[in-house]
């Protein structure tokens, strides 16, 4: 389910090059796109990773934790 920020504005991921760089994870997902990975299908995998490790570092500044088996599938 979506959420708003305090402002009620939505709350979406977004990777600025001038704001997130000396974020660990973002940075290193904007030096990967910098340096051709976004561009290198043999770099996909390398890519994925640090797409998923900078999706995580969002979810946390937001407070939010990655789930790993969806709701429906716990017992």
């Amino acid at each position: 389910m979506p959420q708003d920020d305090a402002e009620e504005r939505p709350i979406h991921l977004e990777l600025c090059a001038a704001c997130a760089a000396d974020q660990p994870a973002a940075g290193a997902l904007l030096r990967c796109f910098l340096n051709g990975g976004g561009r290198d299908v043999s770099r996909a995998g390398e890519g994925a990773r640090l797409l998923m490790e900078w999706t995580r570092e969002g979810m946390t500044a937001h407070g939010w934790y990655w789930q790993e088996t969806p709701p429906e599938e716990q017992s």
